[in-house]
């Protein structure tokens, strides 16, 4: 009776929570006498904090004053670390002064050499909670809450005010769910997570694109240039292939996946979590799982997984070659994950199976960022703040832990940046690659440090210096493997990717590096990609996605007919047959050899009806007008793409399918109801079960979103993708909303609604 009426009295204080929709019952379930106090720490006494894996050792860089609540890093090619300090987020529980711009971005130097931070410079400050920085020619592309900018430099002097070069970065939403992060790639792009855009900035001018929509917070790459990411229940996610392989096809419906969960998502925090948002959630409260493993009062999955690093460095001994890091800020602990990859299969587990990398008793350690280092340590970016979740989906519960414990204060002044390295071999020495001249740029190509290979490629591309150009293709043909994959991409950044020279190492390329030939060969002439695809022919080259979207690629009947002879191999391939058929009919080539059962399958399914066409092409009038608005609600204010996704596949263990799904396509009364009011799982699409970690929340108790807005999101969905369904208007949707105002904001279960 006593924990009943507690729990009531916890919810009924503080309903206002925009968190608490739809759980009543938040009564605690960690005991109070084994919840430890959780006091602002000195580094030397944060540092006693730490459990580190054997024969690594941890050290502080950079503390309070010289960074405050860092978010992210570069470092420019003598080393400075370009930090990025979001130091508006935040400061107070309600969030108050949040959209006051107070971000920095500063410029942290170690002068002597001594591994330690001694020089601070504020190269750009008032922003509005920055959380994206790419380093380009002259200049800092900057990414904050809406925009990106540009702003010239020299050095690490700023010589102009920034410059807007993309009003839509990160259109409206909330803060957890905008794009950050400007990863560089090998291809000369930088891809963002919680996006579906990449970016390059070339002759003074930023080139945007569509790519594969990925992650919530951060994005790395393996030496292969696969692409890694994840959500904030999940550990880690990795691309099957390089990319821009096959997403940039049109019609493309992939039912398979194309980035994977790769290891589990089970943490070991080192402390008791009950500062966890959905902690409450627990059999003993009525629900059907624990959050909390009940025996340890610990984090059993993780709930806030945010920046990764796939090591690439060369200061660790090998063994711990081919693992991603990935921070956990809420449990406060960073997770290592073994990826093994055999072409497009990727599996993984976890190096430690019962621990962890790292991990703290201090709640206030918020690792939120991690990165290989120049002397090929790992960098952790530890934001050093009580508050970690947003106001918008806090709960009741998590606002009372964090009052018990004062996690609230300080607002600001605090912040960390961490080195880990292992204790038996020295750091590797400080770069000087601005100043470097491109014979030595061309040299650093074949570092041992993924960093020093990266940052040499930028900076050839930048100088596009022809006197290099010869040492560059001579690389290539003479060792075609994936030791020249530098060298290949900056002949491509720098436009002088010659056919002669990919013919040549086509012929004797090993395995490994084959994608990479290929996927360059697009940029080259229909002849030249033609004489390349004969080569693959010749060599009869194993199938893959790669060598299909060559062929995919020439619409000449030639070319046809070069595909139609090797169509059994080629399209054995994942995603082939998908590609080829979208390929194909875009190109309006309607006698292609029908020979493949595949192939077969997908001509008919993109043709032949109105699902071969886009909604643009298929709307018009209002109905095509409340699509665009929802298309765009979908990607911002609503925040649904974070977990169904851009292609409406859905996401793992956040949300099930859109597309073609029942659900959405069905009775439009019961889709009011879901968005109105929220779902909670299990919940079956076409005859797979689904089971959610959270429930999905309702937009009902939302001030900012209509019931236009409601109309216009299932609009969308019900003709995007694969689905063809009929609009919904305002008023279907002001009517459920009258008719089932009683739910109080209430979730459905999918069994109320079948």
């Amino acid at each position: 009776m006593k924990a009943t009426f507690l729990s009531l009295l916890l919810t009924s204080s503080l309903v206002a929570q925009n968190g608490d929709r739809g759980h009543a019952n938040m009564f605690p379930v960690v005991p109070e006498e084994v919840i430890p106090p959780a006091p602002v720490l000195t580094v030397e006494e944060a540092l006693k904090t730490f459990t580190l894996a054997d024969g690594f050792v941890i050290e502080a860089v950079a503390a309070e004053p010289l960074v405050e609540k860092p978010v992210a890093l570069k470092f420019d090619g003598d080393g400075r670390m370009w930090v990025v300090e979001m130091k508006g987020y935040m400061p107070t529980l309600d969030g108050e002064g949040e959209e006051i711009p107070q971000g920095r971005i500063a410029v942290l130097e170690d002068t002597d050499n001594d591994g330690q931070v001694d020089k601070r410079t504020v190269f750009l400050d008032k922003i509005l909670l920055p959380r994206a920085i790419a380093l380009v020619k002259d200049g800092v592309l900057i990414g904050d809450e809406h925009h990106l900018y540009f702003c010239s430099r020299k050095g690490a002097e700023r010589t102009s005010e920034p410059e807007v070069v993309d009003n839509k970065f990160a259109p409206s939403g909330n803060v957890e769910h905008k794009p950050n992060t400007l990863y560089p790639h090998l291809n000369n792009w930088l891809y963002c997570a919680k996006s579906d855009k990449r970016y390059r900035w070339t002759d003074g001018k930023l080139l945007k694109d569509n790519t594969q929509f990925r992650g919530q917070w951060g994005v790395s790459m393996d030496n292969f240039g696969r692409l890694y990411h994840n959500n904030n229940s999940t550990i880690l996610r990795g691309d099957r292939l390089l990319p821009e392989t096959i997403e940039s096809i049109r019609k493309a419906k992939l039912r398979s996946e194309t980035s994977i969960q790769i290891g589990s998502n089970r943490v070991h925090p080192a402390r008791v979590t009950p500062g966890v948002n959905r902690a409450y959630i627990a059999i003993s409260n009525g629900y059907g799982t624990n959050t909390l493993d009940p025996e340890t009062h610990k984090l059993i999955n993780t709930t806030a997984s945010s920046g990764i690093d796939f090591y690439r460095g060369d200061q660790f001994p090998t063994s711990w070659n081919d693992v991603a890091f990935t921070c956990e800020a809420v449990v406060n602990l960073i997770k290592a994950t073994r990826v093994t990859a055999n072409g497009p299969k990727l599996t993984g587990k976890h190096v430690l199976p019962d621990s962890e990398f790292l991990a703290s008793t201090d709640e206030r350690f918020r690792p939120v960022n991690i990165y290989t280092a120049p002397d090929g340590s790992l960098y952790v970016v530890d934001y050093y703040h009580g508050l970690i979740q947003h106001k918008i989906f806090m709960t009741s519960y998590l606002r009372k832990q964090y009052e018990s414990r004062d996690l609230q204060t300080p607002s600001f002044g605090l912040g960390r940046i961490y080195r880990i390295r292992h204790k038996d071999k020295p750091r590797g020495p400080q770069p000087k690659l601005l100043t470097a001249s491109s014979d030595e740029l061309v040299k650093t190509l074949s570092h041992p440090n993924g960093w020093w290979r990266d940052t040499a490629q930028r900076l050839l591309v930048e100088r596009n210096d022809p006197a290099v150009t010869p040492a560059l293709a001579e690389q290539i043909v003479k060792q075609p493997n994936l030791e020249s994959v530098h060298h290949l991409w900056t002949l491509a950044g720098m436009n002088q990717l010659t056919a002669s020279t990919l013919t040549s190492a086509l012929l004797t390329a090993k395995e490994d590096f084959i994608p990479h030939l290929l996927t360059a060969a697009p940029n080259l002439s229909e002849a030249e990609r033609l004489a390349i695809a004969k080569i693959c022919v010749q060599r009869d080259l194993e199938p893959s996605p790669y060598l299909a979207k060559l062929f995919l690629s020439l619409p000449s009947p030639e070319a046809t007919k070069v595909l139609a002879d090797y169509q059994k191999n080629v399209l054995s391939a994942p995603f082939a047959p998908e590609a080829a058929a979208s390929s194909l009919l875009a190109q309006k080539i309607t006698d292609f050899p029908k020979t493949n059962t595949k192939l077969d399958y997908y001509l008919r399914k993109f043709s032949g009806n109105s699902k071969a066409l886009t909604p643009e092409e298929r709307l018009s009038g209002e109905h095509l007008a409340s699509f665009k608005r929802g298309k765009a609600l979908y990607s911002t204010k609503a925040a649904c793409i974070g977990c169904h996704g851009a292609n409406g596949d859905g996401m793992p263990n956040l949300g099930p399918p859109l597309d073609e799904s029942e659900w959405v396509t069905g009775d439009p009364d019961r889709l009011i109801s879901i968005l109105l009011h929220g779902l909670q799982g299990p919940i079956k699409v076409n005859g797979i079960n689904y089971k959610p970690l959270a429930a999905m929340p309702g937009l009902s108790m939302n001030p900012t979103i209509k019931d236009k807005d409601l109309a216009d999101i299932m609009t969308y969905i019900r003709a995007e993708w694969s689905n063809v369904s009929s609009p919904v208007t305002e008023e279907n949707v002001s009517l459920v909303r009258e008719a089932t105002r009683d739910r109080e904001g209430r979730v459905y279960t999918a069994k109320e609604l079948q």
